[in-house]
């Protein structure tokens, strides 16, 4: 049975000496009163503001480590970040100003699809800047894959062996990523099989306008033929390395090694 609703209805209003129970004090309209209710309220307000950005932080963090666990970022390279780089001399500091407005501007640079290409010598800082990229973009969460070469092929090869991961699960995620970093390209075993991967990936990244930053001890004519030992391919790998180098700004690092001057 539906009980009628008397408060509502005017012809069945309760008396007068009957009242609704409620957890809100009734509040005093003197000068003092007023004050007290409008500091009152104004504390309220801030506990309420305060516990919500509180969940906006452990949200974010959440995500954040959520976006590092599926990034390939290891924990080592995690500790890179700007503030860790000792842009101490004019080269240093020319690098670090074009990795940290490529990181800034971003949200721009998603929808160009513009890369780096970021080459030297070993120990010159060029996975430090990579890595800082990376961290600062993940802090932003946007997803990030960062993954020598070596790595990157060997996480698609035992794809092939997993009864639960896939191979195309695997394509998938690097093809789709907010930025995919490749690091150390140029170091991984060359094989028909490996030139198809990479080119595949490069390829639907390029044509997708997506993204890619490349590090490497190369230069891009070098990087060639270090990637084409027995001229399989050739051709192909001209075709990634222009498409790369057309979309992609170039940061040559070549100074003393890095790694001797940077605090672990």
């Amino acid at each position: 049975m539906i009980m009628p609703d008397l408060t509502n209805d005017r012809d069945n209003a309760p008396p007068p000496w009957i009242f609704r129970w409620t957890n809100m004090p009734i509040r005093c309209t003197c000068p003092d009163a007023v004050k007290h209710w409008e500091r009152y309220d104004a504390e309220q307000e801030r506990k309420r503001l305060e516990k919500e950005k509180e969940q906006q932080r452990m949200w974010h963090r959440r995500r954040v480590n959520d976006l590092l666990a599926k990034s390939g970022i290891r924990k080592r390279f995690q500790q890179r970040t700007f503030e860790r780089f000792k842009a101490d001399t004019p080269g240093r500091k020319q690098a670090y100003n074009a990795a940290r407005e490529y990181a800034e501007n971003f949200a721009i640079i998603k929808e160009t699809g513009d890369g780096l290409y970021i080459e030297g010598t070993n120990g010159t800082g060029k996975t430090h800047l990579a890595a800082a990229i990376a961290m600062y973009l993940t802090d932003k969460e946007y997803s990030v894959i960062m993954k020598t070469s070596f790595d990157l092929l060997d996480e698609i090869k035992r794809a092939f062996d997993d009864a639960y991961t896939s191979e195309h699960e695997v394509m998938k995620a690097y093809r789709e990523c907010d930025l995919l970093i490749i690091d150390d390209l140029g170091k991984e075993q060359c094989t028909d099989w490996s030139m198809s991967i990479l080119y595949s990936i490069i390829n639907e990244r390029y044509e997708a306008m997506k993204p890619i930053i490349i590090t490497t001890n190369f230069g891009a004519e070098d990087l060639i033929r270090t990637l084409t030992p027995r001229g399989y391919g050739c051709q192909k790998i001209e075709s990634i390395i222009s498409r790369l180098r057309e979309v992609s700004q170039t940061l040559t690092m070549a100074w003393d090694d890095y790694r001797s001057r940077q605090e672990e």
